[in-house]
């Protein structure tokens, strides 16, 4: 049986179980219950992902799942680097709220500068952070491009976004 730590929001919440069972492979994954949505969870290769489904309730404060998906489908990934576990429905009403001059949200001159043509955004404050979604346009600029890396690319709103996280003035890496 081969083991690897399942993420959540940046933070090692759990574990994937891998036990090959012939033709098939038995993976059981499990983590702590965030209690805010509801959570999809998908297995990290070397090379690619596979989408394991819904984790459902399993005893008090988890989530888990179990899935017997074709051994193949789980080699073609690579070796399991780890999970991943995104929240797919939130049970808050609107975690995300219009940012219409995004600009001010800082001091920075820089980062001022840089957002004073973002004609919307979206912000969000979670655990200490400062999560702000920028639009992504179809032959645009990346939005703040100086700081691409620290970006990760999601949907906010129905829009595809460059979502940056600030604790203060300052970038963060990317929260899974």
């Amino acid at each position: 049986m081969e083991e690897v730590k399942l993420y959540c929001a940046g933070a090692c919440l759990g574990r994937v179980a891998l036990r090959p069972q012939g033709g098939r492979t038995e993976v059981r994954a499990s983590m702590e219950d965030p209690g805010d949505g509801l959570y999809r969870a998908s297995l990290v290769g070397e090379r690619g992902a596979l989408s394991l489904g819904v984790l459902e309730p399993e005893g008090t404060g988890r989530l888990g799942l179990l899935r017997r998906p074709y051994s193949r489908d789980i080699q073609a990934l690579g070796p399991p680097v780890r999970g991943e576990a995104h929240c797919s429905f939130s049970f808050q009403k609107d975690p995300w709220q219009a940012a219409e001059h995004p600009g001010l949200l800082f001091e920075s001159p820089f980062l001022r500068t840089r957002l004073e043509g973002v004609p919307r955004a979206w912000r969000r404050e979670r655990e200490g952070l400062l999560l702000l979604a920028i639009p992504l346009e179809e032959g645009g600029p990346f939005p703040l491009e100086a700081l691409f890396c620290l970006a990760r690319v999601e949907r906010v709103a129905g829009q595809l976004c460059a979502v940056f996280a600030f604790r203060g003035e300052e970038p963060e890496a990317p929260v899974l």
